[in-house]
């Protein structure tokens, strides 16, 4: 029987605690799952009921959903090895020791204040994205940056001539089945987000440079269910070994940590927390609007949280809080699930 009894008040609380509206969670241990809805979807203009079928804006749950997983698929099938250089794609890199593989961990010390960013339309981002400079922190620091995954998803375009989304969706989210992930929702089936001059983001990514980019955004702008994402947790686990779209060994190379032992523990894509007692690492990944999947392949068991924090006000750090609180809880209670 899965209990997790501490995780789950806690999550529940996030909503009676009015840290949130709504949640839709679920915890995985094996063939079992538990999964549970609370709260509301939304609070402003009105409140509204809170479906467990809803669609969420994954904003950065995109780069290990979509962007890496159709890297996955190209290193599964020997077309990639992640030592590439960036320049073999991009050629403003030419002058740089960039490769696939620091971008995938976010060691790439790619740094740099973009002026009026929101306020770029697409050709102008792309264009200060592509120049931005490499700085000293270039193998030297781990620093989590949404610019590491656009380039990967431009890097996917040159490679197939079509925008990361499009290719995302051909490549990896039809052939997983999952029906209910798009880049192109529905407005009326997803969760309100923030507000957006006076009105409110429904079916629309929060992330502004996801807007501008549009089907060019690998780092944000997924729509996602429940229901999808655990079956996708399941192929990561390998309880289902068919669903994702390469092979179990590729999968287990993302829980290790790729990085040196000076630097903060990264894979490709996904952080990295260890188990409490055993030590082993267990893959994690956050998203803005109040997303998180945490997978632990070794006990087969995880935890998925969808929220919409920031509803109606992107101004919520207690969430964050009571989020790290929520993993650490998990990763203790889990530590005994064997």
């Amino acid at each position: 029987m899965i209990d997790y009894l501490e995780t789950q008040h806690l999550i529940d609380s996030l909503v009676t605690e009015r840290v949130v509206p709504g949640v839709n969670y679920a915890f995985i241990h094996g063939d079992q799952i538990f999964s549970s809805t609370v709260g509301f979807a939304s609070i402003y203009p009105e409140i509204t009921q809170l479906s467990p079928f809803a669609q969420y804006d994954l904003a950065s749950l995109t780069k290990v959903i979509a962007t890496e997983n159709v890297l996955l698929k190209l290193y599964d099938q020997g077309k990639l090895n992640f030592t590439e250089k960036l320049s073999d794609f991009i050629p403003s890199f030419a002058n740089t020791p960039i490769r696939l593989s620091h971008l995938l961990t976010h060691s790439s010390g790619i740094r740099g204040w973009i002026p009026h960013r929101n306020e770029l339309n697409h050709d102008e981002l792309i264009d200060a994205i592509v120049h931005l400079p490499v700085t000293d922190e270039f193998e030297h620091k781990m620093r989590y940056a949404d610019t590491n995954f656009i380039l990967l998803g431009l890097v996917i375009k040159k490679i197939f001539g079509q925008p990361v989304q499009d290719v995302a969706m051909r490549e990896v989210i039809k052939p997983m089945n999952l029906a209910n992930t798009t880049f192109h929702p529905q407005p009326e089936k997803c969760i309100p987000t923030a507000l957006l001059n006076d009105q409110v983001l429904q079916g629309l990514a929060h992330d502004p440079k996801a807007r501008q980019l549009g089907s060019d955004c690998g780092s944000a702008g997924l729509f996602s269910t429940l229901e999808d994402l655990i079956k996708v947790s399941r192929g990561f686990l390998g309880l289902d070994k068919d669903i994702l779209p390469f092979s179990q060994e590729t999968v287990s190379l993302l829980f290790d940590n790729k990085l040196g032992q000076d630097l903060k523990p990264r894979s490709w894509g996904w952080d990295l927390r260890f188990d409490p007692n055993l030590h082993y690492p267990i893959i994690l990944h956050t998203g803005f609007t109040g997303t998180l999947i945490i997978l632990d392949r070794h006990r087969q068991s995880g935890l998925i949280l969808l929220t919409n924090r920031v509803h109606p006000t992107g101004i919520n750090t207690i969430f964050l809080t009571m989020r790290e609180k929520i993993i650490q809880s998990f990763l203790k209670e889990n530590s005994y699930k064997w």
